[in-house]
């Protein structure tokens, strides 16, 4: 049975009945209303709703079992959960700085109901609902937006649509009849791990359509589980509601973004400020300080975040090592996080650092002050947190790893690949790890390797151990034959120019103008003619330093971009 979560603030009431006026009688669909209600005030909201609906509404009382074609609302003064077949209310938190109502009932629905759960944002303001539907549909389930343009208060479906986590943008009047047809589809695929698919021609369709995926997005799925790939296509399947594969492989060839959308389900992640407290408890008061420890001034930490999808993980890592460095009396020359991800449209969000004000829920009010900006109903990481982070897209199983770091982050991953595959990663962390480097996983995702000992293993987390990595430094994962060793030429020695100089104006006959050129410590030692107009003297001491040089616009793009050439 599907679960539809409504979810409404301002504007609820009439945006409802309109919502509920054509509700059939026999969906097959159970509805669950949540409304932002004031706890000093009894709520009429259900006789209100049942005199315009003709299945029947009731108010949340205590547990209450799940039927199909009824309504439920939540009561005043309480939250309400998706706690298996039943609805539960629990406390109101004590602070307005938890989590709000909306959000609090769609994460429950998605953990409970996963491709079952829908997620329904109307009109209202602020940014309720936007971290819930993300967990609905990184757990498989459907997402819809009220369109904003017909919406009385539009800031919530477009808080939604601008986090990129609405499936479909929809006026009032046809989102149940698209929820309801979506749910009637029957996909005709099995999701598992073992074997070929069934059917005639099925598996060959399948790997057809990975063809399709690796051709258009340059990206190989081949290593990843099959019940990962599997279930994301399904989830296409239904949204289209198409029935077998061999139709969702001609829909993605007739229709040109849907390549993009079935890329962006495979690469979902699971990503919040300080996801699971007890993690970043542990890393924040034991694993961190020993990065620091017997550092000197010209020393540097840097810290790996691998699949950082829009970036709140690596701020999160960011803002703990920045904590530590104030407490330090003697601080290192440089703190860096490398965050990396396939996904090239939520890396530009996390570098532009614009998150909704639901993230008070998982960000401490300290947090917020120090290291946020409030903008409108939004906040921006500061200049001096995004400024320590390199976002770059980078494909962990192809490309050369990131190296000499002392903390690697890889949460929620590993389990989505399979044994080779998560075996080949183990090895490249521990060569791109320094002595004693620390690596953390996701909790259900324990490694087996005597390249690591295990630290705390309900938190995931391990220690590099001082042996040598097997066959020495791992490249990319051989997804095709390598030629042999011998076959590979000496490269020759090349000449330096006598001086930088003659170097760089070697370089500008062969590309255009303007340009500078830095050494590996960012460093300018020289820049052509026109180059200054792209550069700013900024206040205090004089610098060489390219990046301080640079504008702010400019600034985290090309630090990932030259981090990115040099591999």
């Amino acid at each position: 049975m599907r679960v539809v979560g409504i979810g409404a603030s301002a504007g609820g009431l009439g945006a409802l009945k309109k919502l509920f006026a054509n509700v059939p009688e026999q969906s097959g669909v159970c509805f669950v209303v949540v409304v932002h209600l004031s706890a000093d005030h009894e709520s009429h909201l259900a006789p209100l709703l049942q005199a315009h609906i003709r299945i029947p509404v009731q108010q949340v009382t205590g547990a209450t079992p799940l039927e199909a074609n009824h309504v439920y609302v939540i009561p005043p003064g309480a939250n309400i959960d998706a706690i298996d077949t039943h609805l539960r209310l629990s406390d109101l938190e004590t602070k307005r700085l938890e989590r709000a109502a909306i959000d609090h009932f769609f994460l429950t629905l998605a953990e409970a109901h996963q491709e079952q759960a829908v997620g329904v944002v109307l009109t209202g303001t602020g940014s309720d609902g936007t971290a819930g539907l993300r967990r609905i549909r990184e757990q498989g389930g459907l997402t819809v937006v009220q369109s904003p343009d017909e919406a009385e208060y539009d800031a919530m479906p477009r808080s939604a649509i601008t986090a990129g986590v609405a499936d479909l943008i929809l006026p009032l009047d046809e989102i149940l009849d698209h929820i309801i047809r979506i749910g009637q589809a029957s996909p005709e695929i099995t999701v598992s791990d073992d074997g070929p698919l069934s059917g005639e021609q099925a598996e060959g369709t399948l790997q057809k359509i990975l063809a399709y995926v690796r051709t258009h997005t340059g990206h190989d799925f081949a290593l990843y589980k099959r019940s990962t790939i599997l279930r994301r296509i399904r989830r296409r399947m239904q949204l289209h509601r198409v029935e077998k594969l061999d139709g969702y492989l001609s829909l993605l060839r007739e229709q040109d973004q849907e390549v993009g959308l079935l890329f962006e389900d495979l690469l979902i992640t699971v990503t919040e400020f300080f996801r699971d407290p007890e993690v970043f408890a542990l890393l924040g008061s034991q694993v961190i300080p020993q990065l620091f420890k017997d550092m000197g001034p010209s020393d540097r930490v840097r810290v790996w975040s691998v699949g950082c999808a829009t970036g709140e993980e690596a701020y999160s890592v960011a803002m703990l090592l920045m904590e530590e460095e104030a407490r330090q009396d003697i601080k290192p020359k440089q703190i860096q996080v490398f965050a990396s991800d396939l996904h090239e449209s939520a890396l530009r969000k996390a570098r532009q650092g614009i998150y909704p004000s639901s993230i008070e829920a998982d960000v401490s009010p300290q947090r917020l002050e120090q290291f946020f900006v409030k903008q409108n109903s939004h906040y921006r990481v500061s200049n001096n947190v995004r400024e320590r982070i390199v976002f770059a897209v980078h494909n962990i199983l192809q490309a050369t790893p990131f190296s000499h770091v002392q903390l690697i982050t890889c949460r929620n991953l590993l389990i989505y690949l399979q044994r080779d595959a998560q075996r080949h990663l183990v090895s490249l962390f521990h060569y791109a790890l320094e002595e004693d480097g620390y690596l953390l996983v996701g909790s259900a995702e324990g490694i087996e390797s005597d390249l690591f000992v295990c630290e705390n293993k309900k938190l995931g987390l391990y220690r590099r151990r001082s042996v040598p990595t097997p066959r020495g430094r791992p490249s990319t994962f051989a997804l095709t034959s390598r030629r042999h060793l011998s076959e590979v030429q000496p490269v020759a020695r090349v000449e330096l120019p006598a001086s930088y100089g003659v170097l760089h104006e070697q370089m500008v006959e062969r590309y255009a103008p303007p340009s500078v050129l830095i050494n590996p410590d960012g460093e300018l030692v020289h820049y052509s003619a026109r180059a200054g107009r792209y550069l700013r003297l900024a206040g205090g001491a004089p610098t060489h330093n390219f990046y301080q040089l640079l504008p702010e616009p400019l600034r985290l793009e090309l630090r990932a971009a030259i981090h990115m050439a040099r591999g």
